[in-house]
């Protein structure tokens, strides 16, 4: 630089960009996310040494190209020496063959742009030269985002190539060594940018944009829930790909007649098509994407070199009805609107408007779109040919990135998106739905949003298939195969008691007795027969006996009260009530008969046809009123060919009858166990209600097979086992939460399905992969379609959630005496045209299908939490509490606009403190989600189907309060924690439990803070773990229990700030090398 350059300060601030992305850095120091690499193929007579003068030219010219960000007490700061040397090594391949030559490049690419950057120490830009033949060469050149954006690199191209220009005619001129001479001082540079930024002039205009962006984003969606592969980690991962997809000229030149037609830009068409995409995906009504702005918003900033661009949130409000011509004008109008207020940087938008931050998701958005107009003139170097190399991309820094690139004469998109929550081929099946729906919206703008297709033919083959298997071959009623096992084995022990045996001999003889008074008390196929009778031997001689008469069986506990059972008859009207010697108070007029009666031979009614009716059972499912539902003996029939095939029922095996008599688990547990062969064990109610002892009971009786209902389940799998478990273990009724890491002592079947679908729709196996995670609910099993519809019936996408519809042999004629009801649940099949009649029945359950064709529930379309306009999933919530240690369950619920935890502690004696958690959910839900209150339960209330009672959750329980230590006095480590902070913060006014970014801290000064206890501690400290312990508590909590000691300090130098630095970025050093080796 010239002598009389105008001098600057050694150091200057950083832009608020940079601070973010500086920030970012010291959280993964290692990662390759903010590279920004271009490589260039060049064919033709290269001169290396000037292109080498040209690429060092580019660091003299750009003074952030020589720029480093360097700790000054305990803040980063810019510093930009005079001069900087840029090599330009060359790696020469042009020894190996063909193949392995390409192999060799992309080796050699990747290590010079994805090797990680020293911020501290610079240089932030790194060149190299790959030499392939004699006239072929390729260019690598990466920067660290924090010095340039992509505007930047235009400008990169343009003077490389002018400098290598100049560099060539002063070769040939013989002129000295190349490009010597000093470049003038320019007059406008990125420091006054910086300066500008933090002026009292730019201050006003960003409290106008606050309060622009506080009311556009009041409301809005804080997260977009995209179907994934994986589930979210506690702390999002860095780790991503791409995955391309080629968007035809046709195509391109459409998306341009369309633009000018409706007076908007391409981008906007193209941004357009993105959103309803993620709105379709999501099942959301709204969505935020954020869009990069260039952020060079005065002419004097267009010619710099340096981190700029901005990042703007792009609200779009998706109404169904809306055409994709009127969405376009929207989307215009608001990032319009958005674009005047660039001024704000997206950090202090974030620090303004999103206090609470989640290691887990971006904020504010977790999709962007950037569109690339790449028709202007690209890199192109004096007599040579160049064209551009794709870099592997390993990095992801949203969840989810749609990047469309329209040139000249071609256009191309990218998907990218995090490994950790999508497969590969979900990031291709994105892009092919995009292109999917973008091409209906060009050719029909005037179609409805919600109309645009946006699956394949073959998928939608795949959703509109019911995904159903066969209904099992045989409609042969249950008790003719009763009878039949009967006769083959009539000493085997059908039911068994604590006191009683009942034979299959016995059994059949009892209820040919029982069905013979019936008939001639007018059963027949019609009728109904009530069934009021405790779990037990004579439960099931009743219930074979009204099968037997023609009629079906209307089940009844005895232990509901009495008003519930009257009302229920007198909706019922069945023609008789069988019950025992002590039965409950029954209404007066009832004919009322006991299980044994004796032999008065009459001939027993004609056998019932598949068609008839089989039993009713009243459920009150989530309305709270009882209604009948009808099955038949087709439906019967089905459920228990396909529960004998897949569980392999045979005589000799022990199945439970745990199931209360009017909940239809008691259905399932009966007949397929009779129609085997089996013997039913029938417990006693107190051991059912005791985890170890039904434990026990099972391993002494041999129990072989048993269902046990979910809330029971959870419990029963962490009870101590004894030797004899259960060879298979059924679970059903509740949503089946995680079950913790371990091995069970015997296979569990999740099982799902409304009664409306006779007991089970779908199955499936609980492996240990899904410990720890919300099981799925298995396939639906043969005889039963399942859909997942929108609001419109139209299927949703793979992933997407939507209302399950079931269809099928096992569906249900509807409700007893509810005409009404029954027509608007069961409602017309709309992928049956060639069997009329076909009907579905409306479950009101949330579900998604998986990629492997199994379903996930996600609760009751009823039960959705909405709390100040977000949408809340509670078992999100509850599974988190659960995590916790000292949590055994939990259950959420809201009322008056505040969400109450119910909490089962693992210890009674010792409950959980509520500031713990508190830090628990902290970092992993926002903060609308932590529950305002939370109330201790012995246990969980349950219906009389072993439900979870919610309706009687209010009022229940004890409150939990903060627990408040013996002694006020903070340990020792937590004393030299708070030093720390005081000196950070400027205050003392704190508490342990209070959290560092509620006090007034911020990101940037996390790094002074770890350095200040790294070196008071003696420990290495990585930024990642205070932003997840942000309060002293929980992060002396952690080192307590981590006891990670800090590596070997350097030799103490004379400046302090330097041995700090050199503490700082040790770390960093060991892993690039290793880095370099992997390469």
């Amino acid at each position: 630089m010239p002598g009389n350059a105008p001098r600057r300060p050694e150091f200057s601030p950083l832009s608020a960009a940079q601070q973010r992305l500086w920030f970012f850095w010291q959280l993964r120091p290692e990662s390759s996310d903010y590279h920004v690499p271009l490589a260039t193929r060049l064919r033709g007579p290269l001169e290396p040494a000037a292109l080498e003068r040209a690429v060092a030219r580019l660091a003299e010219r750009h003074s952030m190209l020589r720029a480093s960000f360097p700790l000054r007490d305990g803040a980063p700061v810019l510093r930009v020496p005079a001069a900087l040397a840029v090599p330009l090594p060359v790696t020469d391949l042009t020894d190996l063959p063909e193949p392995a030559r390409e192999r060799a490049l992309a080796e050699a690419v990747d290590r010079l742009a994805l090797a990680p950057f020293d911020l501290c120490e610079g240089p932030l830009l790194r060149a190299g030269l790959v030499r392939l033949g004699p006239q072929e060469h390729v260019l690598v050149l990466s920067f660290h985002h924090i010095v340039v954006d992509g505007w930047s690199l235009g400008i990169v191209q343009r003077d490389l190539a002018e400098d290598y220009a100049a560099a060539l005619d002063a070769a040939r001129d013989g002129a000295g060594p190349l490009l010597a001479e000093p470049l003038p001082e320019p007059a406008h540079d990125y420091r006054d940018y910086t300066e500008a930024e933090r002026s009292p002039a730019a201050s006003v205009r960003r409290t106008e944009a606050l309060a622009y962006w506080r009311g556009e984003l009041a409301g809005a969606p804080d997260r977009l829930d995209l179907p994934t592969d994986w589930p979210h980690p506690k702390v999002a991962s860095s780790d991503g790909a791409a995955a391309p997809f080629p968007i035809a000229p046709q195509l391109a030149l459409r998306a341009r007649e369309l633009a000018m037609r409706q007076r908007v830009t391409r981008f906007v068409v193209l941004l357009a098509a993105h959103a309803v995409l993620l709105g379709r995906l999501s099942g959301d009504a709204e969505v935020v994407i954020g869009v990069p702005v260039s952020g060079r918003t005065r002419l004097a900033d267009e010619g710099l070199v340096g981190l700029f661009v901005n990042m703007l949130p792009v609200r779009v409000r998706l109404r169904p009805q809306a055409t994709f011509a009127e969405l376009l004008v929207q989307v215009r109008d608001t990032f319009l609107a958005a674009h005047e207020y660039q001024d704000l940087p997206f950090q202090q938008l974030v620090e303004e408007l999103v206090p609470e931050r989640l290691t887990s998701r971006h904020p504010v958005f977790q999709s962007v779109f950037t569109y690339e107009d790449q028709s202007g003139p690209q890199l192109g170097l004096q007599g040579l040919a160049a064209s551009p190399v794709p870099v592997r991309i390993d990095t992801a820094k949203f969840e989810l990135t749609l990047h469309v690139a329209f040139g000249a004469e071609a256009a191309q998109g990218w998907t990218g998106y995090r490994a950790d929550l999508f497969a590969p081929r979900t990031a291709e099946l994105f892009g092919e739905r995009y292109l999917r729906l973008l091409t209906a919206a060009l050719a029909a703008p005037d179609t409805p949003i919600a109309q645009l297709p946006v699956l394949g033919e073959r998928e939608e083959r795949t959703l509109l298939s019911g995904a159903g298997r066969p209904p099992a071959p045989t409609e042969e009623c249950v008790h003719r195969l009763v009878e039949r096992r009967a006769a083959e084995q009539p000493a085997a022990i059908a039911v068994r008691t604590a006191g009683q045996e009942l034979s299959y001999g016995e059994l059949d003889l009892r209820a040919d007795r029982l069905a013979a008074h019936l008939v001639a008390q007018g059963a027949r196929p019609g009728e109904l027969v009530a069934v009021c009778l405790p779990r037990g031997a004579e439960l099931v001689v009743a219930e074979l006996a009204v099968l037997k008469s023609g009629a079906a069986y209307l089940p009844l506990d005895p232990a509901n009260p009495p008003g519930r059972l009257a009302a229920v008859l007198a909706e019922a009207r069945p023609l008789a009530v069988v019950t025992g010697p002590e039965h409950p108070e029954l209404p007066p007029g009832e004919l009322v008969l006991t299980v044994d009666q004796p032999d008065c031979g009459r001939p027993l009614a004609a056998d019932p046809r598949p068609a008839d009716l089989a039993y009713v059972i009243y459920t009150s499912g989530s309305t709270g009123t009882p209604k009948g539902v009808m099955i038949e003996h087709r439906s019967l029939a089905n459920l228990v060919a396909w529960h004998c095939e897949e569980f392999a029922l045979a005589p000799g095996d022990r199945c439970t009858l745990i199931a209360a008599p009017g909940f239809d688990a008691s259905v399932w547990e009966i007949w397929p166990a009779l129609a085997a062969g089996a013997t039913l064990e029938v417990p006693d109610p107190a051991t059912v209600l005791a985890p170890a002892e039904l434990a026990a009971w099972l391993a002494e009786r041999a129990v072989t097979s048993c269902f046990v209902p979910t809330p029971l389940v959870e419990r029963l799998a962490a009870a101590p086992w004894p030797a004899g478990a259960p060879r298979t273990v059924l679970t059903g009724g509740d949503r089946l939460h995680g079950l913790g890491p371990g091995e069970l002592p015997f296979r569990l079947v999740n099982n799902y399905g409304p009664t409306e679908s006779t007991v089970v729709a779908s199955s499936g196996p609980v492996g240990p992969e899904r410990h720890g995670a919300l099981p799925d609910i298995g396939r639906p099993v043969p005889g039963v379609q399942a859909y997942v519809l929108d609001e419109e019936l139209r299927p949703v996408p793979t992933g997407t959630a939507g209302e399950l519809y079931l269809g099928g042999t096992a569906l249900a004629r509807g409700y007893l005496h509810r005409p009404e009801l029954t027509a608007d649940r069961f409602v017309p099949h709309p992928f049956s045209p060639d069997a009329p009649g076909a009907r579905l029945y409306r479950t009101g359950d949330l579900v998604r299908w998986r990629a492997d064709r199994t379903l996930d529930f996600l609760g009751r379309n009823d039960q959705q939490l909405k709390l100040r306009g977000f949408r809340i999933e509670a078992g999100e919530i509850e599974n988190a509490l659960r995590a916790h240690p000292g949590v055994s369950d939990a259950v959420v619920a809201l009322a008056d606009e505040a969400l109450t935890a119910y909490l089962v502690p693992a210890d009674p004696a010792a409950p959980p403190d509520r500031a713990e958690l508190h830090e628990q959910l902290t970092g992993r839900l926002p903060g609308y989600m932590r529950p305002h209150e939370y109330r201790l339960l012995d246990a969980l209330p349950l219906t009389v189907n072993g439900k979870v009672d919610r309706a009687a959750l209010p009022g229940l329980g004890v409150q939990l309060a903060a627990r408040r230590r013996e002694s006020d006095q903070a340990t020792p480590l937590e004393q030299r924690i708070a030093e720390v902070w005081a000196e950070a913060l400027g205050h003392r006014g704190f508490g342990t439990r209070d959290n560092f970014f509620d006090l007034g801290g911020h990101s940037l000064m996390l790094a002074g803070v770890r350095e200040r206890l790294a070196r008071e501690l003696d420990r290495e400290l990585g930024v990642l773990t205070l932003f997840e312990h942000p309060t002293i508590a929980a992060l002396a909590r952690h080192l307590t229990r981590s006891q990670v000691p800090a590596p070997t300090a350097p030799a103490a130098a004379a400046d302090p700030a330097a041995a700090r630095l050199r503490r700082g970025t040790a770390r960093l050093k060991a892993l690039r090398a290793q880095h370099t080796r992997k390469d």
